[in-house]
């Protein structure tokens, strides 16, 4: 081993979250964080809008907060106290937006960096607004590359990647597999729980660095008004959240329970390709069926999402901390 390269002692934290629970979702989420920490690791991540949940109404905008709220607030205060770096996303407003933004704390229980969401999957661009932004942080840990959840599928996130040359990558998810309600067919659902399954050591051999996956775990139903009255969905979030370290090695992965893995990876900059393997089109892998609808959705939403009076009167007030 070469001196240039570090052992990282990591961890996932895998958890169902309440739709709108903002302090329930956190108080569930601290007693998983301190095993984490007293296991040793040192760099904490928790799923996709863990403290915010997975709705897919206008009701989500209800569980907004500001830049320094409520999460962030947690974040700061917890990662000091158990000195370590600890990561989540949350629904942040700025002033008439909503985003998905994921923040990292530090041990000293400041914020070492923010990444915002570029590319809302389906329903969510009714909801949210992307941002092409910045996709790493820069730590004493190393340059951590973060992409969340459906980002994780699209070509430009590699590439991005492998231009930054990050030493290790975060895919925090919130990603249900739909099992009724919406019509998916059984080879979809399959072919999405492989996908997900198989996407951390896809990354790790095509860069070389570690990379873990925190998904949520559960059931999941939301109301889909947009598709009309009756319309729901009635799904799973199936976990999966895994860790794989910088030579494919898949070194933990959890199945759908609430759980915590802990494993030491390898930042080996001999390791690094540097590289993403260029691919045409919008997928990283062969596209699945339930992909297909994405497109129309995100098209619509972001229409619909743009001239939402409510949604800009709800993300002002919230900035503001009027609400």
């Amino acid at each position: 081993m070469s001196e240039s390269t570090r052992t990282l002692r990591v961890a996932a934290v895998q958890m169902a979250s309440e739709n709108g629970q903002i302090d329930a979702n956190l108080a569930r989420a601290l007693p998983l964080v301190e095993q984490a920490a007293a296991q040793g690791a040192q760099l904490i991540v928790l799923p996709e809008f863990m403290p915010t949940g997975y709705l897919m109404t206008p009701a989500i905008w209800d569980g907004g907060e500001p830049a320094d709220g409520p999460t962030v607030r947690w974040l700061k205060q917890h990662a000091a106290r158990l000195g370590v770096y600890l990561g989540t996303s949350f629904l942040e407003a700025e002033g008439e937006d909503f985003h998905n933004t994921f923040v990292l704390a530090t041990p000293q229980g400041e914020i070492a960096g923010r990444v915002r969401k570029q590319t809302p999957a389906a329903f969510e661009t009714f909801f949210t607004k992307g941002d092409a932004g910045p996709h790493t942080i820069d730590t004493p840990l190393g340059r951590i590359g973060v992409g969340i959840c459906y980002e994780n599928q699209l070509t430009f996130l590699p590439r991005l990647m492998a231009a930054q040359s990050v030493d290790l990558m975060l895919m925090p998810h919130s990603a249900p597999l739909a099992t009724q309600g919406v019509i998916f067919p059984k080879k979809a659902i399959q072919a999405d729980r492989a996908a997900l399954k198989s996407l951390t050591p896809f990354y790790a051999r095509m860069l070389g660095i570690p990379v873990m996956l925190v998904n949520k775990h559960g059931p999941w139903e939301t109301p889909l008004p947009l598709l009309g009255p009756l319309a729901y969905q009635r799904s799973r979030f199936p976990g999966l959240s895994a860790i794989t370290d910088s030579d494919g090695t898949l070194k933990a992965q959890l199945d759908d329970q609430e759980g915590v893995i802990v494993e030491d990876v390898t930042l080996d900059p001999a390791r690094k390709t540097n590289s993403a393997t260029r691919r045409r089109g919008r997928w990283n892998r062969n596209e699945t069926w339930s992909k297909k609808i994405f497109v129309l959705a995100e098209a619509t939403g972001r229409i619909w999402y743009r001239f939402k009076r409510e949604r800009k009167q709800k993300a002002r007030a919230i900035s503001a901390g009027q609400a």
